[in-house]
């Protein structure tokens, strides 16, 4: 049952919540509208490979790495 990002047409409010059913209606926390728009969610991984050196690059930003100029930092090592 994965949890998903909301967000209200009437009052904006962005929410997460609990899905059971993807055809399930999910109403706002605040206002209680049955209009809101699933948004698409960030989310982060690790890999398997070498311990360390995927931690060091989640969560690393282009201000913050030498090796990239493109704000990619995949290619960072």
């Amino acid at each position: 049952m994965p949890i998903y990002e909301y967000q209200c047409c009437d009052c904006q409010k962005q929410f997460e919540t609990l899905v059971f059913r993807s055809d399930e209606a999910v109403s706002c926390p605040d206002c209680g509208c049955v209009r809101t728009e699933r948004l698409m969610s960030v989310c982060g991984f690790k890999s398997g490979g070498a311990k360390g050196a995927a931690s060091s690059r989640m969560g690393s930003s282009a201000s913050s790495c030498s090796g990239c100029s493109s704000g990619n930092c995949a290619s960072c090592h």
